[in-house]
């Protein structure tokens, strides 16, 4: 799973495309016996949602032995499921809002919730959505372990089918967990809440448009994509920050890893820096908060642009 916008190999997958299809429905229920909705309502607060109450290791029991990994996020959880001599590692639990792509209907459970393929047939990583009935989504995805792997997508895409199953029957029996984050955590904040939208825009030229993702850990800043200037503030989990990531500078007082990374059509330059250590740590994961400013162009200069974003956000972080 991909580390939000912290290293150039993430940073520079811009655009991911789906492919269509039709619903497929699952048994009806009669009316006197149909389930309310589940809606968003069911995971309570998002900011603090433990992703990984969402599907717990028996959630993966006909496929394997399940454990989990260390995070990569505040809003994902990552287990890797042992299959025959081999492991699929699946991410679960992000929250995405309503968006217009291309997906293929897999099942409708009750709640009116719909699972669907957000990954084209057959290849990998198998992704999919356990989209509620308010149309928010719980983002899985699954991919063999090992890059030379001899697992196939029909048996990977049944370990992302397994924790899309789970979710739906944590949610539809009320079990999501939840963590309580330190005074200083980043997951206390709202990701658009520290840098105004008329601020962000004349530094970098973006839209007016803002995308504020449910657990509101995320929020980007103009069109996603290559084609049009937008920015990026996460606040994140991951492996302690150094000079392997990036330059080290200092802005408004706290070390920061800047990394300027190109392709002939965009340039983005990103800028980490760490709030402290994460409280549900598996492998000694860090809190980090990342500012992301893509440009178009491969010649283009984002990174003074993100200096000035970083050293306004980092102002508003909470003391250390």
């Amino acid at each position: 799973m991909r580390r939000h916008w912290g290293f150039a190999a993430a940073l520079l997958a811009v655009v991911v495309a789906g492919c269509g299809g039709s619903a497929v429905e699952g048994s009806p229920v009669p009316d006197g016996e149909r389930p309310e909705p589940i809606t968003v309502a069911a995971l309570g607060d998002p900011r603090t949602l433990d992703p990984c109450s969402l599907a717990g290791r028996a959630a993966f029991a006909e496929h394997g032995d399940a454990r989990p990994l260390a995070r990569v996020s505040l809003d994902h959880c990552r287990m890797a499921v042992t299959v025959g001599s081999e492991n699929v590692v699946v991410d679960f639990g992000m929250l995405s809002a309503p968006r217009q792509r291309a997906e293929r209907g897999l099942a409708t459970l009750p709640g009116e919730v719909r699972l669907v393929a957000t990954s084209a047939q057959g290849r990998l990583p198998c992704s999919l959505d356990v989209v509620l009935a308010d149309d928010v989504r719980v983002e899985v995805s699954a991919d063999a372990q090992r890059s030379d792997s001899t697992l196939d997508s029909e048996t990977v895409c049944a370990v992302a089918r397994s924790a899309a199953d789970g979710i739906h029957a944590t949610l539809a029996s009320g079990r999501a967990g939840h963590w309580e984050p330190p005074t200083h955590s980043l997951a206390r904040l709202s990701a658009c809440g520290l840098l105004p939208t008329d601020e962000v825009a004349a530094i970098v030229g973006t839209s007016s448009r803002v995308t504020l993702y449910p657990a509101e850990h995320q929020c980007t800043w103009g069109t996603p994509g290559g084609e049009r200037p937008n920015a990026q503030l996460d606040f994140t989990v991951g492996p302690e920050l150094g000079s392997r990531d990036g330059d080290e500078e200092s802005l408004a007082g706290r070390d920061t890893v800047v990394h300027l990374a190109r392709t002939d059509s965009v340039s983005v330059c990103t800028l980490s820096t760490e709030q402290g250590p994460f409280a549900e740590a598996i492998d000694g994961e860090r809190e980090i908060a990342v500012v992301r400013v893509l440009l178009p162009g491969g010649e283009a200069e984002p990174c003074e642009a993100g200096r000035a974003l970083a050293e306004a956000a980092w102002e508003k972080l909470p003391a250390r």
